[in-house]
């Protein structure tokens, strides 16, 4: 965020039009109430108005640095008592060195300038509380203003995901592999054959019935995904082993729908296509920290086959979709070695926004 001062010559000319209106204030009270010329009055202002006001704009700094929402109140507190004696300080007395520059010493005005510096003290504490206020009220505002765009950002991102997602689960190519190995099995071994329709059903509701705005239990991820694998094992059969490890803290954590199922097609389409012995697909997941846990997809690969080209769009947008909801770079990273590539996804317990994601 910018400096709400001088990024614009509007803004500019406003803060000074403000200051303007306290020197006014500043003048006629030392001129009627404390009985000091018109002159020596104006003069006083504009010292000290115009150094608290160049002061002012520096306090930007510190107000954007000491972020209200990760520090606790004490902290804070203490933070801008002790900038703002630093500041009240520094105002006092380069404020006086500038009249005493200006007025000779044996001036009476400068000695009932040095009988007034506790209001002086009282009105910058003023000045500084009413400009740190209105900064974090304009910061308050700035990042309700970015979330609202982010929010609509992520609504339109997971339009895309919907539509990516049903295009590569529901696409004719993926229903007629599965129906053709259906069929062939309805000879073969009808049981089979009924068990595979029942959970490419369970696969093909799930994917249409959860609004794609939801967080989901992992769990039911995972289940999710044993479906999908099953319908995969029909073309595969045994080429295929899927292996999971979740532990109960990562069950019950609930992530973005649908986050899995790409990756997990991935590993397939690259691991298990043109392999010629079994290969393992897993999913592991622990609990990294108190506030974020770690998920692991890893395939094992034969890298004297013809590996499967892809776009390399999957991840990508799987990164877009993981910065949106979470306000967090690089929580997906690749690892590839020479038979064995793994994608680790590092999920907050929490998405960013305070907008209610689960289900």
């Amino acid at each position: 965020m910018k400096h709400p001062i001088t990024q614009k010559i509007k803004y500019l000319l406003i803060y000074a039009a403000i200051w303007l209106v306290i020197l006014g204030i500043h003048t006629s009270t030392l001129h009627l109430l404390y009985n000091v010329s018109l002159g020596r009055a104006l003069i006083d202002g504009i010292v000290f108005d115009g150094v608290f006001a160049l002061l002012g704009i520096a306090l930007w700094y510190p107000v954007f640095y000491n972020d209200i929402e990760k520090q606790s109140f004490i902290n804070l507190l203490i933070n801008h008592l002790s900038i703002m004696s630093l500041t009240l300080a520094f105002w006092i007395s380069a404020s006086v060195f500038i009249l005493k520059s200006i007025f000779p010493e044996t001036d009476m005005y400068l000695n009932s300038m040095n009988n007034g510096i506790a209001w002086r003290v009282f009105t910058g504490t003023f000045f500084y509380f009413a400009l740190i206020m209105i900064y974090y009220l304009l910061i308050y505002g700035y990042n309700l203003r970015e979330h609202i765009m982010e929010e609509a950002k992520l609504k339109q991102k997971v339009n895309e995901a919907e539509l990516k997602t049903l295009k590569s689960q529901i696409n004719p190519h993926f229903l007629f592999n599965s129906l053709n190995s259906i069929s062939s099995l309805t000879i073969t071994n009808p049981e089979k054959a009924h068990e595979m329709i029942i959970k490419l059903s369970s696969f093909l509701r799930y994917s249409l019935a959860h609004d794609p705005n939801n967080l989901i239990p992992l769990i039911q991820e995972i289940e999710n995904m044993e479906a999908y694998i099953s319908v995969e094992k029909i073309r595969f059969g045994d080429k295929l082993i899927f292996e999971s490890n979740i532990s109960e803290h990562c069950g019950k954590t609930k992530v973005p729908f649908m986050i899995l199922q790409p990756l997990i097609e991935n590993a397939i389409k690259h691991g298990v296509y043109e392999a010629t012995s079994p290969i393992k697909v897993s999913v592991r997941c622990d609990k990294l920290d108190e506030k974020n846990m770690i998920l692991t997809i890893g395939n094992e690969f034969d890298p004297e086959a013809i590996s499967q080209k892809g776009t390399g769009t999957g991840i990508k947008n799987i990164k877009e979709r993981l910065k949106i909801i979470y306000q967090i770079n690089h929580l997906l990273s690749c690892e590839k070695t020479e038979n064995y590539f793994k994608v680790t996804l590092v999920l907050p317990n929490k998405p960013a926004f305070r907008k209610k994601l689960d289900a």
